[in-house]
């Protein structure tokens, strides 16, 4: 997309980030759109799979879109039980998306097994310059920095909330909304949906939104809380990601500290346990309620349950495995399963510990397959 020259903020501004806004006076209503879909995280080759439609309410309005989906291949090549992982733009993006992945067809995974793990991304965008902010958005912007600048978590409550009730006309206001709602969620203290609303901002920018210096300032907010909230498996993935950015060695250095905490309790023989939330990811009623989890090791258990949490489901390469939720069962993913992903479903604000072993129930290393068995917890 087409770079533009910032107008910069003096101070009040920088407390987010140093992010840089580009003013635009009316949105142009362009007759053509986009639909990119990353389907990188996909191993199976796609027979037909066809673009989502542009929300036709959402084109004349000039509004963009995000959809993070994951979905499984069946053995028969379609596409089975896709959930929403996150999302920017509203339920018409999402249902727009839905549609389109429930008619996709993959080449058939090998016989008698799926292919569980697949995410796409989907992002719909209005043709032509669309990296700028309204004059409304901007407003609304500077009046909730400055009450966090000034330490008025209140006021840029009662902000925040009226400014996702309009939500981001655009992409990059939908990143720069993200960053508000994440910089209120840690003045109040609230560091899961702190946390989400970073992840979201780092996976709908653009390089106009997030420069590279941001991005590296976003990723190392992400690392810390994931960190915080011992949920190692997603931070191993996000402190790779971080040294592979140019310019992160100042951060990488300021959190020298918590690193070398994940790193000594990753090749620990303890207990990791991850603190999980469920929460809807779109932010909006028609999404599923979940939390969503990449673990570091292949053996795990629930405890310290609160709530309604249904059921989990691991997705893995090419098998997955789905129980309800109990207490003092573990449970092992085969190293020949491959990468895993692991869903919890339940209701909005339920709680619970993941917690990943080291070895299964029978004091191995590796599990022959995914069985459950009574334990005690570590």
């Amino acid at each position: 997309m087409t770079q533009h020259l910032g107008i910069r903020y003096r101070q009040v501004l920088t407390a987010l980030a140093g992010m840089t806004l580009t003013l635009v006076l009316s949105p142009a209503f362009a007759k053509k759109f986009d639909v990119q879909m990353d389907t990188s995280g996909i191993a199976a080759a796609a027979i037909d799979q066809q673009a989502p439609g542009f929300p036709d309410g959402k084109m004349r309005g000039g509004q963009e879109g995000w959809v993070r989906m994951n979905f499984v291949i069946d053995e028969d090549g379609r596409v089975a039980d896709p959930v929403i992982v996150d999302s920017s733009g509203g339920p018409l993006f999402e249902q727009a998306a839905l549609d389109a992945v429930s008619t996709w067809q993959f080449e058939a995974p090998h016989a008698g097994s799926e292919s569980a793990n697949n995410t796409v991304d989907v992002r719909f965008e209005i043709s032509g310059d669309r990296d700028r902010a309204t004059r409304n958005f901007l407003r609304r912007y500077r009046d909730i920095v400055s009450d966090l600048y000034y330490v008025k978590p209140e006021n840029a409550r009662e902000k925040v909330d009226k400014a996702n009730e309009f939500g981001g006309w655009n992409l990059y206001e939908s990143t720069m909304l993200s960053l508000l709602n994440a910089r209120v969620e840690g003045a109040e203290g609230d560091t899961v949906e702190e946390l989400e609303f970073y992840r979201r901002a780092l996976a709908v920018s653009g390089p106009v939104a997030l420069g590279s210096k941001e991005r590296v300032e976003v990723l190392g907010k992400i690392l810390k809380l994931e960190i915080d909230s011992h949920q190692y498996g997603e931070a191993l993935a996000t402190l790779s990601q971080l040294r592979a950015e140019p310019g992160s060695e100042e951060t990488l250095a300021g959190l020298a500290d918590s690193i070398l905490l994940l790193e000594n309790s990753a090749e620990s023989n303890e207990a990791m346990v991850a603190r999980g939330t469920i929460y809807n990811p779109c932010n909006c009623d028609s999404g599923t309620p979940l939390w969503a989890y990449t673990p570091a090791r292949r053996h795990f258990s629930f405890a310290e349950v609160s709530g309604n949490v249904e059921r989990f489901e691991a997705r893995c390469e090419n098998h997955r495995l789905s129980a309800q939720v109990t207490t003092g069962t573990r449970w092992s993913l085969p190293a020949e399963w491959g990468s895993c992903r692991v869903f919890v479903f339940g209701e909005d604000a339920a709680t619970f510990e993941f917690v990943e072993h080291r070895e299964d129930p029978g004091g191995g290393s590796t599990g022959d397959s995914a069985v459950a068995s009574s334990d005690v917890l570590d």
